[in-house]
């Protein structure tokens, strides 16, 4: 297993080394095109592994490839923002930029949040929207605009008690915190991913959105 110090070779076989990591844990988390996968680094330290992918139209032709590592680099600086602001987003591990012909792709290691589960695989529970609730009013109070905004990006930490968001590439800080407009079309995202998955959105869910709209 790697050790800390072996800089050179992360630096040379980056994602080789994750590939390795991934397949000794032998574990999938998420779902879809951007399903992550879990690492151990020598020092003990668990970590998701997850390669940036572009979504929609580009989603099909770029895949993972992009023009820069702007997009990875601006991830990493938000994460450390929001951390800073206190918004429980978990840690960042590893960035790694890897250079493939005319092209660049991204990989992010962030720390595992031990037990938690994605707010869409979580038990409805009260606790949990008023958890989900805060989070989103915290962030939305901040001027997020995470375009990938949805309930497995989110993770529910039951007995803490505590909700944290994943999955920051492409969001950005607004100079402003985010109007009534703006937060509806956030919560009807993220509401959607219940439609488009299981055919129906809970009502604790839709409560929650109302509550949020409510404040402001």
């Amino acid at each position: 297993m790697l050790q800390a110090e072996d800089w050179r070779q992360w630096l040379e076989q980056g994602s080789s080394c994750l590939q390795r990591l991934a397949q000794a844990s032998a574990r999938t988390l998420g779902r879809g095109r951007g399903a992550a996968r879990g690492v151990e680094f020598a020092n003990g330290r668990a970590g998701v592994w997850r390669i940036n992918r572009h979504g929609g139209l580009l989603g099909s032709l770029r895949k993972d490839r992009y023009s820069s590592p702007k997009r990875l680099q601006e991830e990493v600086m938000l994460s450390a923002y929001l951390r800073k602001q206190g918004v429980r987003t978990p840690e960042v591990l590893l960035a790694l930029a890897e250079r493939r012909g005319r092209s660049w792709q991204q990989h992010l290691v962030t720390a595992e949040i031990q037990g938690a589960s994605t707010v869409f695989a979580a038990e409805d529970q009260l606790s949990m929207w008023e958890g989900v609730g805060a989070l989103l009013k915290q962030v939305f109070d901040l001027g997020l605009w995470a375009t990938d905004l949805h309930p497995d990006n989110l993770l529910w930490d039951a007995d803490a008690q505590t909700c944290w968001l994943l999955d920051l590439a492409g969001a950005k800080i607004l100079p402003q915190p985010l109007s009534r407009r703006q937060r509806q079309v956030r919560l009807q995202r993220f509401l959607r991913y219940y439609q488009k998955h299981v055919g129906k959105v809970p009502s604790s869910a839709e409560k929650m959105g109302r509550q949020l709209l409510a404040q402001c």
